[in-house]
């Protein structure tokens, strides 16, 4: 077996693993493209439309404690096609929901669906992928959540065009089961995680799947720094609280609040409402501009993953944060001087591109990087967790942000400037505390917190 069959092995498995991505991406940015159809059709106030748009995230806050115990349990594989029953039944029942109670309950089972595969899909990932490659196949989950959110603006911008306003929306989220079954599918043809089977005593199994990966040597290597970890851990919650670790976990958790609250997290999910209050009264237009914004992060997420394994996370993440506190400050103006038109998109634009290159990608993959085997799934479950919390909190907060804004400054530049201030945080977080795990093992990287 050649490098590059070993190689597109280990692409194969990990691009089914971040379909998890393209789900939970897809599920939360339909969200972005109905919920103005919503508003109008259930007549909701401004808390209420805050609720609807935020309560797939309060699911996605329970997935991850229930991930937790599955992924442990029956491994990471099967828990993603757990995940994919609970979208299913979330596309069909948010898609016939007689009233908005109905529609909130079950975009919360679906949001434990999504919050299923955000600690399943990149953990699987990075425990099969050789170190060398382990940044970019990573990032890949962050670039499915970029093909996810550009996919549903897409399918709902000519469902907003020619279908009426009562039914449309319901289409939107029905169309979601179009990816959920072909993923289920592939699920079953992925091997499980060889950390998980090595954990569990199958350390045959565990190697012969190293083995297809990257060939022999690496796999009696890896199988003799897995085995030395395991012996070493206890794998109890206790464990996160030791000196070393207790920083691992608070790095965990400051990535999981970065990555929403420098910007664009909370930005997206409103982006047709930002056009609106820019003068854009096209619905379908906005929808596709929506779309937009999101195939310019695309790209940018496609350079990250091509950056990660050669520049390091720590540069790319330092140079992100510092970008988009530039950005922000000048979306923040747009709005402040009511510039409309183009000008909004643009910076709507740029907002992608620091979220791209670091910003978005780097916590899921480095959240998955930094903790020891046996506590992996607990922690990337403490982590993951935060990582909702945090995403629920902008989505709740943002149209209040902008209200406020509105009504102290006469716009809703304000709320922009609250993610500026967040973002210098961020660069002093990259430059004093950040570690660089670029082409470290998993183990490597475990033992480094001992030191």
């Amino acid at each position: 077996m050649t490098i590059n069959k070993r190689s597109a092995y280990a692409f194969a498995i990990s691009f089914v693993a971040a379909v998890g991505g393209f789900l939970f991406g897809f599920d939360l940015a339909v969200m972005g493209a109905a919920n103005l159809f919503l508003r109008d059709q259930f007549q909701l106030s401004d808390a209420q439309f805050g609720f609807t748009t935020a309560s797939a995230t309060l699911g996605c806050i329970v997935g991850p404690f229930m991930g937790a115990w599955l992924c442990d349990a029956v491994g990471r594989n099967r828990t993603m096609i757990v995940a994919c029953g609970l979208l299913g039944v979330n596309a069909i029942m948010t898609a016939i929901a007689p009233d908005i109670i109905t529609f909130n309950v079950f975009r919360i089972v679906g949001g434990v669906g999504v919050g299923l595969c955000s600690i399943a899909s990149p953990m699987y990932i990075a425990e099969v992928a050789p170190p060398r490659m382990r940044g970019g196949l990573g990032l890949m989950y962050q670039l499915a959540i970029v093909v996810g959110s550009i996919a549903a603006p897409l399918i709902a911008a000519p469902l907003a065009e020619y279908l009426p306003d009562t039914i449309s929306w319901r289409w939107m989220f029905a169309s979601e089961m179009a990816a959920v079954v072909p993923f289920a599918v592939l699920l079953f043809f992925i091997p499980p995680s060889p950390r998980w089977l090595a954990e569990k005593g199958r350390f045959e199994e565990a190697a012969a799947v190293l083995r297809r990966v990257d060939g022999p040597e690496y796999a009696r290597l890896e199988m003799d720094e897995i085995r030395r970890a395991l012996s070493e851990e206890s794998g109890t919650l206790a464990d996160l609280f030791q000196p070393g670790l207790r920083r691992a976990l608070l790095i965990g958790l400051l990535l999981a609040f970065f990555n929403n609250w420098t910007g664009w997290s909370v930005i997206g999910g409103y982006v047709p409402m930002l056009l609106e209050m820019s003068g854009l009264q096209d619905r379908s237009s906005a929808i596709l501009q929506y779309a937009v914004t999101y195939g310019f992060m695309g790209l940018t997420t496609f350079l990250c993953c091509l950056l990660a394994d050669r520049v390091g996370r720590r540069p790319l993440w330092m140079f992100a944060s510092s970008l988009m506190a530039v950005v922000t400050l000048l979306a923040g103006a747009v709005f402040f001087f009511k510039l409309g038109g183009p000008v909004v998109l643009v910076v709507i634009l740029l907002c992608t591109v620091p979220h791209g290159l670091a910003l978005g990608g780097l916590p899921w993959l480095m959240m998955s990087e930094i903790f020891p085997t046996r506590i992996r799934a607990k922690a990337v479950a403490l982590t993951t967790t935060f990582l909702w919390i945090t995403i629920y909190s902008g989505a709740q907060l943002f149209p209040l942000l902008t209200g406020y804004s509105e009504k102290l400054l006469g716009s809703p530049g304000g709320a922009f400037w609250v993610f500026t201030v967040i973002c210098l945080a961020a660069v002093w977080f990259g430059w004093k505390m950040l570690p660089e795990t670029r082409r470290q093992t998993l183990e490597q990287i475990g033992e480094s917190w001992k030191r």
